[in-house]
């Protein structure tokens, strides 16, 4: 990347409404002022739902190797982590200047927002002119900065008010929709309704998911409770009933802090704090009507549309990357792929292979990485990528990677599941950003399943030549896989492990095959009669009968006890019949050169494998079920092999 100016902006949930209205006025002013914009998209340290703790491995990148100076919007930093945890974060990061959004951190420049003026206007109005006097309060998380601020200036309403505490309810969500719809249909679940005239949330999010609450429980907004919410997401003036909110105008608190950031990367001095007002906003789920909402909805519609042909445009792509196998395949046509989503420059960084990352534990950047993809308006689309090595911990891309106009730019961890695998820097169209993520994210999937493909290629070659020779593929597998004591077949694990493979390469390689599930009549009757030795020479008889009847390229196994199966590769159904002759005359030699008092009877199942039917667990049963089939047709006629009295 060229050495022009660039401010990072760490954040997390790009796709939150919260966040994008943020960066709507960063990226305006990196673009007045002639400056890059890189946005590491994150998530909160501390993430608790699933693997989505693996995108704060992109902060490893926020150095003075690949940014001049940080805006992080410490509101949503802070929500699964402490205050001091995230100012012990800000404080270690080195040579470059940082400013906070929406927390004041002592010593860091910091944007607030003063929400008295228009927490204290919706509080007063739900009060005065609707004349609710029960009050419910949906707080966000416990430790958040913005959470005791906004708690202190309800609880000093309360208080000038006088409203007994007996009216007030106070229940706790996470700043999201699903957290704010689970956490008030918990309080409705309680006593099967809500016995309060206000709903006041502490931000849009959680507001709109108690707005689902309700409708669920058959409780009308604003007719039995009225509902509001703080920060004016766009999403608020779209939803139905439209939501009565507080301002506090995220695109000024994001070209405020982008100013302050710039301008001290250039040596000015910033203020400390600097504090920006809010204003109540009065709609329909107060009671009131907002009359330019009904325009806003119009727009929603057709924006509606348009997202809908992106999600269909993404639901296609999805589809072909079923077909990616290795990392030639996904790489051979990926520019073409990215461009299609309008992403008109992305590079791709990969660590050559996955790093695991557990949760709970700062994952530490490798001090080697490879471009494996390169490309902006500049690069012509016949010229090759060069295999380019370098250290990301120096910079986030190699120097000339990009063009030297002003871009701005989103970098994103690539993980699967607990796997660091690289990051992606790419400069977005105007698609929706939730298209993105979801893209990144089948990307990191596909690269995870190309390198496992690739590694387990690379060990099919250690273990065989060119793979032409199952037998030969066979001998070495049974080198390192467990057999059985007794009779020198594959045991149930081996045969698990090696027949599935077995049949997953006869797929690959165009072929069909069987799997045959076989059992030893009568063994408890050997055993009772004549001891478990002669049992142990009933089993190993079966084994050789067995052993005689199929190819040394199949993969025969005792599963355990009286039961054996087989994988035979390329030979149809239309074989069994063959093979059920093969196996009774080999069990007749058996009885006759034998010397033993007893004689076997063996029974037998068959089912055909194929690309639509390969799980081997579930060959075996079915296999399994046709071998009872025999059974009862044995049962039914003539009596077959059975100890001899």
């Amino acid at each position: 990347m060229s050495r022009r100016a660039r401010l990072g902006v760490q954040i997390s949930e790009i796709d939150s409404d919260y966040t994008k209205t943020l960066l709507t006025g960063i990226r305006e002013t990196c673009e007045d002022r002639d400056v890059d914009l890189v946005i590491f998209s994150g998530r909160s340290f501390e993430w608790p739902y699933g693997f989505e703790y693996q995108h704060a491995a992109i902060y490893n990148q926020v150095h003075v190797g690949s940014v001049d100076a940080l805006v992080i919007s410490s509101g949503t930093q802070c929500t699964f982590s402490s205050f001091e945890e995230n100012l012990a974060y800000v404080r270690g990061i080195s040579g470059m200047p940082v400013v906070s959004v929406a927390v004041e951190l002592p010593g860091v420049p910091s944007v607030i927002v003063d929400g008295t003026v228009g927490f204290r206007e919706v509080l007063d109005h739900l009060h005065d002119v609707h004349g609710c006097r029960r009050f419910a309060l949906l707080c966000g998380p416990q430790d958040n900065p913005e959470t005791s601020a906004r708690l202190e200036i309800f609880n000093e309403f309360m208080a000038d008010r006088g409203v007994p505490e007996a009216d007030v309810l106070r229940f706790s969500g996470m700043f999201s929709v699903e957290s704010g719809e689970v956490a008030v249909a918990d309080q409705i679940s309680i006593t099967g309704s809500f016995a309060y005239d206000a709903l006041v949330s502490m931000n849009d999010m959680m507001a709109l998911g108690a707005l689902k609450a309700f409708k669920k429980a058959g409780i009308g907004v604003p007719f039995d409770v009225a509902v509001t919410g703080f920060d004016n997401i766009p999403r608020s003036v779209f939803c139905n009933p439209t939501l009565t909110t507080v301002s506090q105008d995220l695109e000024s608190q994001g070209r405020v802090a982008a100013d302050l950031a710039i301008r001290a990367m250039r040596g000015e001095a910033s203020p400390a704090v600097t504090r920006l007002g809010t204003q109540a906003l009065f709609r329909q789920s107060c009671g009131c009507i907002d009359a330019e909402a009904l325009v806003q909805n119009v727009r929603a519609g057709m924006e509606r549309i348009e997202i809908e042909d992106e999600l269909y445009h993404l639901r296609q792509y999805l589809g072909h990357l079923h077909a990616v196998v290795t990392m030639d395949d996904l790489f051979s046509r990926l520019r073409d792929d990215l461009e299609s989503f309008r992403m008109r420059s992305c590079a791709i960084v990969l660590y050559g292979s996955e790093i695991p990352c557990a949760r709970g534990v700062r994952f530490e950047t490798p001090s080697r990485a490879r471009l494996a993809l390169a490309y902006d308006e500049t690069r012509p689309q016949s010229e090759s990528i060069p295999d380019v090595e370098f250290d990301p911990r120096a910079s986030l891309l190699p120097e000339g990677t990009f063009s030297a106009r002003q871009r701005t730019l989103i970098a994103s961890a690539l993980f699967h599941r607990d796997a660091q695998l690289g990051y992606i820097v790419y400069e977005p169209g105007e698609l929706e950003s939730s298209v993105y993520e979801v893209l990144c994210a089948q990307l990191s999937s596909k690269i995870s399943s190309a390198y496992a493909f690739e590694s387990k290629l690379r060990v099919e070659e250690r273990l065989t030549v060119a793979l032409r020779d199952l037998e030969g593929y066979n001998r070495r597998l049974s080198e390192i896989s467990q057999k059985d004591e007794l009779t020198g077949l594959y045991n149930r694990r081996g045969f698990i492990a090696i027949g599935q493979q077995n049949i997953d390469l006869a797929i690959r390689m165009g072929k069909t095959g069987l799997v045959v599930f076989a059992d030893l009549d009568g063994l408890k009757g050997i055993n009772d009669t004549w001891g478990h030795e002669a049992g142990d020479r009933a089993i190993a008889g079966a084994a050789d009968a067995i052993r005689r009847t199929f190819r040394g390229i199949d993969v025969v196994a005792r599963l355990g006890g009286d039961e054996f199966a087989v994988v035979v590769v390329d030979s149809g159904g239309d074989c069994a019949v063959a093979l059920r002759d093969r196996l009774a005359e080999a069990v007749a030699s058996w009885n006759a050169g034998s010397g033993e008092e007893f004689s076997l009877g063996i029974s037998v199942g068959f089912v055909s494998f194929s690309a639509e039917a390969r799980s081997l667990e579930r060959l075996l049963a079915l296999a399994d079920r046709d071998l009872y089939t025999e059974k009862r047709q044995k049962r039914a006629g003539p009596p077959g092999p059975t100890v001899i009295p």
